[in-house]
């Protein structure tokens, strides 16, 4: 068996890195190569700063071709077999076509794996450096790490209700500092303390709110002030400056560790959150679709007229776009509330391990 698995192997290789290259250079030519000539039309980027872009929009093209590659290495691979009787002496030899499709079947997860890896890590670094480089290409300055009025009021789990709000007009992310800020502290939903401050800053892995006033409301209506030239928030404020930065960050350049906790964040204050939980969830869902497509491209690659390397890749697109198709689907209601967001995003492998497996028990 292990001199048939490095056979089947041999010949799905091959085809994989060939849908890798074909699909990568579609993606290459109809987008990207677009986008970089515009900036060097219009930006006057230069030849090195065009090339530094190019590489740095592979990692996200890439994880997206995995899939596409495997469905289309796992058609032609068993139509190649076929079309040769090859399947079908091996049949007659008394190996079941469940066993010839495990050696697939462990490296398809293999490749959905290296793809959540590279999703996690490569792919939202190499975007964070992309989107740097053209902010600084179209208005010739860094990508500032400034928000301006800021607002975070999270939900105390326990009773349902505030369990402060912090407020600034600016954060800064280089210098890790808030300006022009103001803490309102909640108890059973009644506001009891409101300290203001020209600025806070991240020392000693807390807040430190500098040159400010603290007024605590009273039960008698009182509200007595105090000055101070520095406060320690510890314990207070449960956002450090990462979380603070997470909040003007788009979540495709956020680790999926990162996303999960914004995520967090903002349900406790309340925010929808369901077009992130999508995001998420697709994370996983897509790469996992190279493991959904050798289940559905075994099957299919053993039906007669498919030996052909054009009608598999032919076959491999139609797939494809019924398969996005119904992620998009699967987005809207997600988005809606129509469904659960990881049903949503979940949809269209659902589907088609559904296909894949009626496919298979077909041929067993």
């Amino acid at each position: 068996m292990k001199i048939i698995y490095r056979y089947i192997l041999s010949e799905l290789i091959q085809p994989f890195l060939f849908g890798v290259f074909a699909f990568t250079s579609i993606f290459i030519g109809s987008d990207v190569l677009r986008r970089l000539a515009g900036l060097m039309m219009d930006y006057g980027a230069s030849l090195w700063t065009v090339t530094q872009l190019f590489f740095l929009s592979l990692p996200q093209i890439i994880i997206f071709t995995f899939p596409m590659s495997m469905l289309l290495a796992t058609l032609l691979a068993f139509g190649r077999l076929s079309g040769d009787s090859e399947i079908t002496a091996l049949k007659a030899g008394g190996i079941s076509f469940t066993k010839l499709i495990i050696p697939v079947l462990i490296v398809a997860f293999l490749v959905s794996g290296v793809t959540v890896w590279l999703s996690d890590g490569l792919v939202p670094l190499s975007i964070q450096v992309y989107e740097d480089l053209v902010w600084e290409i179209r208005r010739g300055e860094q990508r500032p790490t400034t928000q301006r009025n800021l607002r975070i009021a999270p939900v105390d789990s326990s009773t349902g209700r505030l369990d402060f709000v912090l407020v600034a007009d600016k954060f800064d992310g280089a210098t890790q500092t808030l300006e022009g800020v103001s803490w309102q502290d909640f108890e059973d939903g009644e506001l009891v303390t409101i300290i203001q401050a020209k600025e806070a800053v991240w020392l000693e892995e807390q807040w430190q709110f500098i040159d400010g006033k603290i007024y605590r409301i009273e039960n008698d209506g009182r509200v007595p002030q105090t000055e101070f030239e520095r406060l320690n928030m510890q314990d207070k404020i449960s956002r450090d400056p990462g979380d603070v930065s997470r909040s003007g960050t788009d979540p495709d350049e956020m680790t999926l560790g990162e996303l999960r906790t914004h995520i967090d964040q903002m349900e406790e204050e309340g925010r929808d959150v369901s077009e992130l939980l999508i995001i998420y969830h697709q994370r996983y869902a897509v790469p996992f679709a190279s493991f959904i497509f050798a289940i559905v491209g075994a099957p299919l690659g053993l039906k007669p007229n498919r030996s052909g390397s054009s009608i598999g890749l032919g076959l491999s697109i139609i797939v494809v776009f019924i398969y996005y198709v119904l992620m998009t689907v699967g987005s809207a209601l997600g988005q809606a509330g129509t469904v659960a967001p990881w049903l949503g995003a979940w949809l269209q492998n659902i589907v088609f391990a559904g296909v894949g497996a009626w496919l298979l028990a077909k041929k067993h």
